[in-house]
């Protein structure tokens, strides 16, 4: 009945097996020990040769048109105009940006004036300042800052992002020695700390749409290509046949869809639609933010497809494996991709996590167990597995022959019963070692370094070694929270409308049940002015109103009340509910 009803493609789907040969394929490496010590995977080894950053250099790839490689993962582009010099990108800090500036004029022999500093996106926009000469123009997004400041500045989201591009960065790594990181996509605690030159554009380019502007006597055509970030966009220039772009070099590595730190969900469905736009124009050379450049148009168009058939193939499967019934954890194990186009090419994220982000971005968290729905506490589930397993002595024995196996799923699953162990016996220094071992000896054994940042770093906490400043770092909350601390200079620089918003974030509700309160905030020192509403467990911003009792208060007061210097109280005595109700630390506790 069944089949006469829905017809035969029911039946062939359900009866329909794939075998999956590639789970984990990132992890089936086995580990070498480096000339300086590093135990790691050759993929994970040759990557600096592979993006071409070995080594730091001036590379001139056509005439006027200069790659800097090697101060990190990103390239800087320098392309000499009649009227100037154009700078895409402005890399990581001023001292990286001193560095690159002086090289690039020792290469030419000359000094030379900067018109315009081009943005492509907001991930390498910290040495713009040093490229800044008189006449120097800004170009970017036009939602670049936005999306600059929900990362990097008055944001409830700063730390937590911070927090874990420490981790998997490796920034809190050694520097030396087998835990160190392998190459140039772990990075230094230089890239948060270093001094940052980020300027303002001056000129913006509207989302979504094509536009040509002239810029020191060339024609540039600026494309959109929301890549990693909807604010990115790449840049053809005609005249040095040259196209510019974010994140379109699939020739050595398969595309970051997903990164284990945590980013707005990355679409590939625009990154392929991104590649094809790029596709359709005609050049001879292709510099890409990211890896070697391609200097024929045979090359461009092959690394170029490279990317964009992996986002596809990434994207359809997952979408097929979805009809096939199965679930985010059963598409990464189902997904298969040609062999020309994955081995080796694992280095920076892995395809498992790429392919759950699409199901989730799709379908959402929900799979087909019902446990799912309605599941146990955290705690309340480590309690009656570890029990189920004769209580945490027996479970901590399994862990001990589970790691001696010395098996990339003997550590997997060490990791898995010390999850439950450490929510029952966090204290255990027994499980802390135990876990360690697990962790870092599947660090040791992934081509991603994505997923060698977070296990490394996961067997450095657990050994008391993971440390920022003088802090040891015991657990990845208060990390997150030293990280994103607000502090007077982070609200001096952050717009006005940020902070207030920021309000919104410090509301707890079970303190709030019940309150209501409201005032209008007017700045004195600029033309903002806003109404602030507590209720139901909320704070709305939004437009001043007449029955509120109105604050005249400057940018820097303001910044003292979300400190917790000055009380909404003392402020007018009407306003204590907004004491009661936000988690702002008080001033005799600061």
């Amino acid at each position: 009945m069944l089949n006469k009803f829905f017809g035969t493609s029911l039946l062939l789907s359900a009866s329909y097996i794939a075998v999956a040969d590639q789970y984990n394929h990132s992890l089936s490496y086995e580990p070498l020990t480096t000339s300086n010590g590093i135990i790691t995977t050759q993929p994970a080894a040759n990557v600096d040769m592979a993006w071409d950053v070995a080594t730091q250099a001036v590379t001139e790839v056509t005439e006027g048109v200069f790659r800097l490689s090697g101060w990190g993962i990103g390239n800087i582009i320098a392309i000499e105009g009649s009227q100037g010099w154009i700078i895409i990108d402005a890399g990581d800090s001023v001292s990286v940006a001193k560095a690159q500036r002086a090289a690039l004029e020792q290469k030419l022999g000359q000094q030379i004036e900067v018109e315009a500093i081009l943005y492509t996106h907001s991930h390498y926009v910290w040495g713009a300042s040093v490229w800044q000469d008189e006449r120097t123009k800004v170009y970017g997004h036009e939602w670049l800052e936005k999306h600059l400041m929900a990362d990097n500045g008055v944001s409830p989201l700063a730390g937590n992002f911070n927090a874990r591009a420490v981790l998997q960065f490796g920034m809190l790594h050694p520097p030396q020695g087998a835990d160190a990181f392998p190459n140039k996509l772990g990075f230094s605690l230089d890239k948060l700390s270093d001094e940052k030159g980020y300027l303002s554009p001056d000129i913006t380019f509207t989302n979504g749409q094509i536009e040509t502007h002239k810029i020191a006597g060339l024609t540039v055509n600026v494309l959109p290509s929301p890549t990693d970030v909807t604010d990115s966009v790449a840049f053809y220039i005609p005249k040095k046949s040259l196209m510019v772009t974010n994140a379109l070099n699939g020739d050595n590595t398969i595309f970051n869809l997903y990164t284990l730190r945590g980013d707005r969900y990355r679409d590939p469905n625009r990154l392929v639609a991104a590649a094809d736009l790029v596709l359709s124009y005609d050049f001879e050379h292709h510099i890409d933010i990211h890896g070697p450049a391609n200097t024929t148009a045979e090359a461009a168009r092959h690394s170029i497809e490279a990317f964009r058939d992996s986002m596809q193939l990434i994207h359809d499967q997952t979408i097929r494996a979805i009809s096939l019934g199965k679930d985010a954890q059963g598409a990464a194990e189902f997904l298969y991709m040609p062999e020309n186009m994955r081995l080796g090419k694992e280095t920076y994220g892995q395809v498992e996590s790429h392919v759950k982000q699409v199901y989730n971005g799709t379908m959402g968290w929900n799979g087909w167990d019902i446990y799912d729905i309605n599941p146990l506490r955290t705690h309340d589930f480590s309690k009656h597995y570890i029990s189920s397993l004769g209580g945490i002595d027996s479970a901590v024995k399994m862990v001990k022959q589970s790691n001696e196996k010395q098996t990339v799923k003997g550590w997997q699953w060490s990791l898995y019963l010390t999850s439950q162990l450490i929510e029952l016996a966090p204290n255990s220094a027994e499980v802390k070692q135990l876990r360690a071992e697990a962790a870092r000896a599947l660090g040791q054994r992934t081509t991603s370094a994505n997923a060698r940042g977070f296990y490394i770093s996961e067997a450095l906490l657990h050994e008391g070694k993971l440390v920022l400043g003088d802090q040891v770092i015991a657990d990845y909350a208060s990390l997150s929270q030293m990280l994103g601390a607000m502090d007077k200079q982070k609200l001096a620089q952050s717009s006005i409308k940020n902070n207030v918003n920021y309000l919104r974030y410090l509301v707890d509700p079970r303190k709030a049940e019940g309150l209501t309160a409201q005032f209008n905030l007017k700045l004195s020192d600029n033309s903002g002015e806003f109404g602030i509403a507590l209720r139901n467990g909320i704070i709305q911003v939004g437009e001043p109103t007449v029955e509120a009792v109105t604050l005249s208060l400057s940018h820097s007061q303001w910044s003292s009340v979300l400190l917790g210097s000055v009380t909404f109280r003392e402020l007018d005595a009407s306003l204590e509910a907004f004491d009661k109700a936000l988690t702002i630390q008080s001033k005799e506790l600061r």
